[in-house]
C-alpha cells in the first residue's frame, strides 16, 4: 500500500462519524433505459464521490458486495464496502436480466433475449446519467472483465444509428469527448480487450493448426484453446439458443430454509455443497488459471451471487472469438469496438491477472492500453492472480484493492485541488 493511500484510508476511516450522518440503509435505485428496461442498482449512500460498479459474465451486482469474512488465517472485505467505508456513494448496478429474484433489472417489456450491446448502448448511459444528476457529481466507473468491455465501450462513445444504409453501431469521436468528460475514471479489471490469445488454435481462414494443437504449453494463459473451438461448436450454440440462457443461480446458496430442515437433509445440503466447492475448485484451476481459490470467498462471494448467461451474450462472445476481436452483434454491419479504444481519454486504472486465461495481459495491453489516448493511465499485471480471483479472493483484498483506494484517492484530491 502506498503511502498516499495509506493516509487516504486513515483519513477518510476518521471522517466516518461525520459522514455517517448522512448515510441511510442500502437502497434499491430502478432507473429506467430509453429502450425501456428498468435497471436495478443497490445504492449506498454516503457523501463522497459516487462509484458505479459493472459486473461480469454469469454473476450480478453482489459479486462486488460480498459479507465481511474473518477466517482463520484470512480476512476478506470487498472493494465496494471499503471504498463506501473510506466515504464514496456506491451504485451496484444489474445489467438488464440480472439480479433476481430480488433485485432484477428487467428487460423492456417484450423483450426475451439481449446481447452485451444494449449494456453499452442503453444500461450504462442510463445509470451513469442518474447518478451524475443525483450525487451532482462525476462518478468513477469499476468493471471486470465483460463490465469492463462494457465500460470500455461506452467510454468510445458507441452509439446505434440508423442511416440509410441501415441500422449499425459506431463509435462517435464527439460522443466519446463527451462520455469521458462525464466521468471521473475507470477502473478496469481482468479486460478481454480483444477476444483473442498469443497462441490460437486456429489460422486466419479459420483452419485448424494442429502444430499449435500438439506443441503449445498446456493450462497457459498464451492460449484458451476450449473457449475458440466452443465458439466455433455450432451445435453448442444450437442449444443455447433453443433455451434461450444457461440458468446457474440454482447453484446460490439457500441456507434460511435448510435450517428448518431434518438433520439428514441437513447433512445432504452440506455434502452437495462440498461437491459444488470441488467442482469450483477444479473449473477455477484448469479453466481460469486460479491460484488462490478458498472456500469461504467462492460459496459467500463468485457461488453466492452466480446469475444466468444469456443466448444473445453468448452469441456474440463466441462471435468476438471467431473474429479474434470485441465485435458488435446489433446492427447490419460489425462494429470492431476493439478497433476504436484510440478515441477513450479519461483516466484509466487496468488491473490484469498474469494467470488470466481469458483476458490475456499482453494482448490487453497491446490493443487497449497502447491505444487510448488518455494522459492519465496506468497498468498493473499481478502476475499470479488469475480471472475471477480480483473479486473474491483474499489475495484481491490484500494487495489490489488498497492499489485501487490509492489511484481513486488520487483522483479525488485532484478534483478537490481544481
Amino acid at each position: 500500500m502506498t503511502r498516499n493511500s495509506r493516509a487516504y484510508l486513515s483519513d477518510r476511516a476518521q471522517r466516518i462519524a461525520t459522514i455517517g450522518a448522512h448515510r441511510i440503509a442500502d437502497e434499491i435505485v430502478r432507473i429506467p433505459t430509453a429502450d425501456g428496461a428498468r435497471i436495478a442498482c443497490k445504492r449506498k449512500r454516503a457523501a463522497g464521490t459516487p462509484v458505479i460498479f459493472v459486473h461480469g459474465l454469469a454473476v450480478n451486482a453482489d459479486l462486488w458486495d460480498v459479507p465481511d469474512i474473518d477466517a482463520a488465517d484470512f480476512k476478506f472485505r470487498s472493494l465496494a464496502s471499503l471504498l463506501h467505508h473510506a466515504g464514496h456513494d456506491i451504485w451496484l448496478m444489474n445489467l438488464r436480466g440480472c439480479g433476481g429474484p430480488d433485485m432484477l433489472s428487467e428487460p423492456p417489456a417484450g423483450q426475451d433475449d439481449w446481447c452485451i450491446d444494449h449494456f453499452i448502448l442503453y444500461d450504462l448511459p442510463a445509470v451513469i446519467d442518474e447518478v451524475v444528476r443525483a450525487c451532482d457529481a462525476k462518478p468513477l466507473l469499476i468493471g471486470n472483465s465483460m463490465g469492463a468491455m462494457t465500460i470500455a465501450a461506452y467510454l468510445q462513445g458507441a452509439r446505434l444509428i440508423e442511416p440509410p444504409q441501415g441500422k449499425r453501431i459506431l463509435a462517435d469521436r464527439d460522443t466519446a469527448r463527451r462520455r469521458c468528460e462525464l466521468v471521473r475514471g475507470a477502473v478496469l479489471i481482468e479486460f478481454p480487450a480483444a477476444l483473442r490469445w498469443p497462441q490460437s488454435l486456429y489460422d486466419d481462414e479459420g483452419n485448424v493448426d494442429w502444430r499449435e494443437l500438439f506443441h503449445s504449453a498446456s493450462g497457459s494463459s498464451a492460449s484458451n484453446f476450449p473457449f475458440e473451438i466452443m465458439s466455433r461448436a455450432g451445435w453448442i450454440e444450437a442449444l443455447v439458443e433453443a433455451t434461450g440462457k444457461v440458468r446457474l443461480d440454482w447453484l446460490r446458496p439457500r441456507r434460511e430454509w435448510r435450517e428448518r430442515l431434518p438433520e439428514p437433509l441437513v447433512e445432504a445440503f452440506e455434502r452437495i455443497d462440498d461437491a459444488i466447492a470441488a467442482a469450483g475448485r477444479f473449473w477455477s484451476k484448469r479453466i481460469k488459471g486460479a491460484q488462490h481459490f478458498r472456500v469461504e470467498t467462492f460459496s459467500q462471494g463468485l457461488l453466492g451471487a452466480v446469475d444466468h448467461m444469456k443466448a444473445g451474450v453468448l452469441s456474440q462472445l463466441g462471435k468476438g472469438v471467431r473474429a479474434k476481436a470485441f465485435v458488435s452483434a446489433l446492427g447490419e454491419r460489425d462494429h470492431v469496438y476493439s478497433d476504436h479504444y484510440d478515441l477513450i481519454e479519461s483516466p484509466i486504472l487496468l488491473i490484469l491477472g498474469g494467470q488470466d486465461r481469458i483476458a490475456n495481459a499482453a494482448i490487453t495491453r497491446e490493443v487497449f492500453y497502447d491505444s487510448i489516448r488518455s494522459t492519465d493511465k496506468r497498468i498493473e499485471v499481478f502476475d499470479d492472480i488469475a480471472h475471477g480471483e480480483f473479486e473474491y479472493a483474499p489475495v484481491a483484498c490484500e494487495r489490489v484493492y488498497p492499489l485501487i483506494c490509492g489511484w481513486i484517492a488520487e483522483r479525488d484530491s485532484d478534483a478537490e485541488a481544481v
